[in-house]
């Protein structure tokens, strides 16, 4: 017989698509509502970029005025939104903290949204984690990696500190 009183408790992860992509004032307010709920391991955003300068053509380094890159407050930490936010992405300790993490989007976004399960971050180290960061020896092969939450949240073309905010909670 199981004892499901005594069992561990298994993190899922959840996808939230909105039809649109988000506003900064939207995204700020849909992110402080998911890192209030109970349960919240970690999450990631993504979309497609605001670039600063024009990239190719006639007006290649013009700078681009853009009222959507701004900074925002998250858990009480400020950071720069350089996306437009198409997608949020999250891992909860367990099942309990689903439906809530539902009712605070459903309050938070004025759109419709998609609301899926799934596996979207990964559990072992991959090949651009180890180009980053490297191993810690040739016997073990483990990344040489202070915090495990940033496995799989490495942008390969980018220096991690320009790309990842780690938001700390005062527990």
């Amino acid at each position: 017989m199981v004892d499901y009183y005594s069992a561990p408790k298994k993190p899922i992860q959840v996808e939230i698509f909105p039809q649109k992509l988000l506003m900064p004032d939207t995204a700020e307010e849909l992110l402080n509502s998911i890192d209030k709920v109970t349960g919240v391991l970690r999450m990631m955003i993504q979309g497609s970029g605001l670039p600063m300068r024009v990239s190719c053509g006639p007006g290649i380094g013009t700078p681009i005025d853009r009222s959507d890159r701004r900074i925002i407050n998250v858990s009480g930490q400020a950071f720069e939104l350089n996306i437009r936010v198409g997608r949020i992405r999250v891992e909860l300790e367990d099942k309990s903290a689903k439906e809530p993490l539902r009712e605070a989007v459903e309050n938070s976004l004025p759109i419709p949204f998609e609301f899926r399960e799934g596996f979207f971050f990964r559990k072992k180290a991959s090949l651009t984690d180890y180009a980053k960061y490297g191993f810690k020896s040739r016997e073990d092969e483990s990344i040489n990696i202070e915090d495990e939450r940033l496995l799989g949240l490495i942008d390969p073309k980018a220096d991690p500190k320009d790309r990842i905010c780690m938001l700390e909670s005062n527990e």
